[in-house]
């Protein structure tokens, strides 16, 4: 990956960000594993051709500060922290992952997020997989099941005033979320699962990739325009079509066929602000295309 530094900012940050991945046929890492299908082979093959600037990494220092303060602890009997494990299957695949902290009962891992993280838990499932992809490398290291998980999410938007008047906003800068990590043969069979896929899909184009889910393009919704016919402007907007309708058969009554309802397509916020490999996915350039034709 090419990281820029387009906004020249202060050098130092730039080397503090940049850091060294080489990936190999057939290794996976953990993280790699939980992104969307299509994701995890474009960062693969375009690899070297990816830019991501400063500006947008910058909250990653913040985790990278916390993973740096765990290994510089004086650690009890039994403790581990930013332990580099990996296991080849029988397959010949390999998963890799650092772990952030585990002891004979736990096995933690540190997460700066932000609040709205916490209260709609839109990463649990995420989180919950990739303790149990750790909890099974140190199984294989040392025969021990954790079956307890841990998140230790570092809130870096937290508000002291939200806390104290809205009633889901968590109460403090730091909350522990828990989970059940089930056994080592549940999270074995979940992994290969994984495996038989990467498989399947490293045999595809890039354009024959499966599109990534609404829910992994972080898509807004489709939404229903009530508005004057030839207007640009809409007078209300619906989140559904059955609600639209009611308005417009409501609106016939007093201005027949004045009105009229459009759909407008939701937003695929990961896509056009988020996703490092948009410039190599046709979905992203058909967006853009679109885009500039109704311009």
């Amino acid at each position: 990956m090419i990281i820029t530094n387009k906004h020249h900012l202060p050098s130092m940050l730039k080397r503090a960000i940049e850091k060294e991945y080489t990936y190999r046929d057939k290794r996976y890492s953990i993280t790699s594993l939980l992104d969307p299908d299509r994701v995890i082979m474009l960062k693969r093959r375009h690899n070297d051709e990816i830019e991501q600037d400063v500006t947008d990494l910058i909250f990653a220092l913040l985790g990278t500060k916390t993973h740096f303060e765990l290994e510089h602890i004086d650690l009890l009997e039994n403790e581990h922290v930013e332990d580099h494990l990996e296991y080849t299957f029988e397959n010949g695949y390999t998963l890799s992952g650092i772990i952030d902290h585990y002891d004979d009962t736990y096995l933690d891992d540190y997460k700066t997020c932000k609040a709205f993280t916490l209260i709609f838990k839109s990463d649990y499932d995420k989180w919950k997989k990739q303790l149990q992809m750790g909890a099974y490398l140190a199984y294989k290291k040392d025969g021990k099941w954790r079956k307890k998980g841990r998140i230790i999410a570092i809130l870096k938007d937290w508000n002291r005033l939200k806390a104290q008047t809205e009633k889901d906003y968590p109460k403090f800068a730091c909350k522990v979320v828990n989970f059940n990590l089930g056994t080592p043969k549940e999270v074995e069979k979940m992994i290969l699962a994984r495996f038989d896929r990467i498989i399947e899909l490293e045999k595809m184009s890039d354009k024959d990739l499966p599109l990534c889910t609404p829910e992994e393009r972080y898509n807004t919704g489709d939404k229903y325009a009530i508005k004057k016919k030839d207007n640009k402007r809409a007078s209300k907007i619906h989140d559904t079509l059955e609600e639209a309708q009611k308005h417009l058969n409501n609106l016939e009554k007093d201005y027949q066929g004045a009105y009229e309802i459009e759909k407008r397509e939701g937003e695929n916020r990961k896509c056009m602000e988020y996703c490092s490999v948009c410039k190599f996915c046709d979905f992203y350039k058909e967006i853009v295309e679109k885009e500039e034709e109704e311009k």
